[in-house]
């Protein structure tokens, strides 16, 4: 299907499809992540139109105990970005990795695909105790 998107995308414009920063399925694909700590939803975690968002949650909003995270230093402030931040990025496991390694095998096409990269790897993280969770 995404062949055959490109080459009806090829006849409509003089654009290289190749050279599009995401692919199909991210454009027709907006998903929803929550980021939590044990079980509380810290915050939420957006990609539309090749926008990346983020947002605390309310509740993390009016609590004192948990310090705001460090590339998002204002709790209160609606954050976006053409580029996933290092914090989300970190947790897309090296392209060398076994089991990402087997994934992009069989389905090349999400080489490039942070969304799904994210939403198949990036639950846990080394870096840190949350979790991101695909919001459906």
């Amino acid at each position: 299907m995404l062949k055959q998107f490109k080459k009806y995308i090829k006849s409509q414009v003089k654009v290289n499809v190749d050279d599009l920063p995401c692919t199909y399925e991210q454009i027709n694909y907006n998903p929803k992540f929550q980021l939590k700590y044990h079980d509380t939803i810290i915050g939420y975690l957006n990609y539309d139109d090749s926008i990346w968002t983020f947002d605390y949650s309310t509740w993390f909003k009016n609590q004192n105990d948990l310090q705001p995270l460090f590339e998002f230093p204002i709790k209160d402030k609606f954050y976006k970005s053409e580029e996933l931040w290092p914090f989300f990025e970190s947790r897309i496991p090296s392209i060398k990795q076994p089991k990402v390694q087997e994934y992009l095998d069989s389905h090349p096409s999400d080489r490039n695909n942070k969304v799904k990269l994210l939403e198949l790897f990036g639950v846990t993280s080394v870096n840190n105790p949350y979790k991101l969770n695909l919001n459906l």
